[in-house]
């Protein structure tokens, strides 16, 4: 059983479980209601997915005075035609959705769905009472009742929110910095005072701690997590270009990108995070030249990822997670050059603090008195920061991979937003001293379905997540750190023997006609 936490007085753990009291949270009459699939009281994995509506088939395809279908909308699905629902009300994002912070991408996702939990996720009540009242233009008449698995999960974000379990004490993230700089300060020690070489090669190991260390700062602050109260002035953009400046990987740039990942996590041509062709492959669908709807190209599985990295990947996998940084400052230079993707207001600050860091890093390590000791500090200091890279990519890769939201007869994106994101998300077990290592990333599945909890109250909250994962019989994993890194492996060496076998010849004659 797990561990018993203080709980709000609706809540309570019965026998593993949490039991939630349960409101409906459609506006639907009576008589719509009775149109609709009752919600069930024990939901399956395999039904866990949003119910699809029950349409009638005289309905007409457009209503007077702001009232649409679900089929209406849906067939307002670009960038610039998107309407998105939240809470049975249509959304017209499509003057505004160049100008979301959080990026255009994350809405293109979702144009002409039902967007209700990855807007409640994403954002304060402020912002969704306040700024979406401007761009609504009706109701929905058909929208399909939440199953209880949905209710649930609401319900308890619902919770967290009464508990201010989305704000942190003002001095965590005081202590939090402070912990980064004095690293670094001790960095600079060993840098200029160090007097042998493995002293200053020790230098280079504290360097990507502090680089991982300040990582998981600008995650939170990527998050809106890093906050005392809605609307505070924590200045978490300033923060956040802080970041940018010590580490050299752009947050807007990485705002972009981790909130598609966290919307659709894993789906095949969706998620940034598991698209890297030609390195790795983690599902024998990519061998087939996916369209990439992130990056807007098709990610070719091409001569280098066919003979030279996918068929051993497995062997690749720890190397290039050593070598990844340099891929991230590529990344960051590429988007703060070419493109806002919805940050115009943060790229120029961003850009100034990359500027920064690619001043200051250099200077750093010219001060080592070889030109081998140049090298060995930059290359160990990255690899150690790759462990980093590890960490995030442990907590999904071996996790399932959800087929194309345009493929027939699928749940988009593996079902409904709890549903998805618990299925595609691996925790790791870790004792309470080892948190300050995992920088909350050790609950992945809580931050997924609540990526806006302050870290501070990650594990508290973890074993209420986990029983509501089982009373819905959603498979919530968790799993010691060296047990994550065998699975990754596994996953990797399953694709990597599949590509071996595979053969553009083969797969041409399987998509041919006649």
């Amino acid at each position: 059983m797990p561990p018993q936490y203080p709980l709000p007085s609706s809540l309570e753990i019965i026998d593993d479980e949490i039991s939630i009291p349960l409101q409906r949270t459609d506006s639907l009459s009576s008589a719509e209601s009775s149109a609709l699939p009752a919600s069930p009281s024990n939901l399956s994995l395999s039904t866990a997915a949003t119910t699809k509506p029950a349409v009638d088939s005289t309905t007409t395809t457009s209503r007077k005075n702001g009232q649409y279908t679900v089929e209406e909308v849906a067939k307002h699905n670009k960038k610039d035609d998107a309407w998105l629902i939240y809470n049975n009300q249509v959304v017209d994002v499509s003057k505004w959705i160049s100008h979301h912070p959080g990026g255009e991408q994350t809405i293109l996702r979702f144009a002409g769905m039902d967007a209700t939990d990855e807007l409640r996720a994403f954002h304060d009540n402020w912002v969704l009472e306040k700024k979406l009242p401007n761009l609504i233009i009706g109701t929905v008449v058909n929208n399909p009742t939440p199953t209880e698995l949905v209710q649930d999960f609401r319900k308890l974000g619902e919770q967290f929110d009464k508990l201010g379990y989305y704000h942190v004490s003002p001095w965590f993230y005081v202590q939090k910095v402070l912990f980064v700089m004095s690293i670094f300060s001790t960095v600079l020690y060993l840098v200029f005072n160090g007097e042998s070489t493995s002293a200053r090669m020790g230098g280079a190991v504290l360097l990507g701690v502090f680089w991982q260390q300040f990582a998981f700062v600008g995650h939170d602050c990527g998050h809106m997590s890093a906050r005392t109260h809605a609307r505070d002035n924590i200045d978490v953009i300033n923060l956040g270009a802080l970041v940018t400046f010590f580490n050299g990987i752009s947050v807007a740039w990485w705002k972009a990108t981790h909130n598609v990942h966290h919307a659709v996590p894993n789906t095949v041509d969706c998620d940034p995070d598991i698209a890297h062709l030609p390195v790795f492959a983690l599902h024998t669908q990519m061998f087939e030249g996916l369209f990439n709807k992130y990056h807007g190209r098709v990610m070719e599985f091409d001569w280098a990822a066919r003979n030279i990295f996918v068929p051993y990947q497995h062997y690749w996998y720890y190397p290039i997670m050593a070598f990844a940084r340099w891929n991230l400052y590529i990344q960051s230079v590429l988007f703060l050059s070419n493109s806002n993707d919805g940050h115009a207001g943060r790229t120029k600050l961003d850009l100034m603090a990359l500027i920064g860091f690619f001043c200051w890093m250099p200077a750093l390590a010219l001060q080592l008195p070889t030109w081998f000791e140049t090298v060995a500090f930059v290359l160990l200091s990255h690899a150690v920061a790759g462990l980093l890279n590890v960490q995030i990519t442990l907590s999904h890769f071996s996790q399932p991979i959800f087929d194309s939201p345009d493929k027939d007869g699928v749940d988009k994106y593996g079902g409904d937003f709890f549903t998805r994101n618990v299925i595609s998300s691996l925790d790791v077990a870790c004792p309470t001293y080892l948190d300050w290592f995992h920088g909350g990333l050790q609950f992945q599945t809580l931050h997924h379905c609540y990526p806006r909890i302050g870290r501070q109250h990650l594990r508290k909250t973890e074993p209420l997540i986990a029983s509501l994962c089982k009373k819905h019989s959603l498979p919530y994993q968790r799993k010691s750190f060296w047990d994550c890194n065998v699975d990754i492996v596994k996953t990797l060496k399953s694709a990597a023997l599949d590509a071996r076998k595979w053969s553009p010849l083969i797969y041409e004659s399987m998509c041919a006609q006649g």
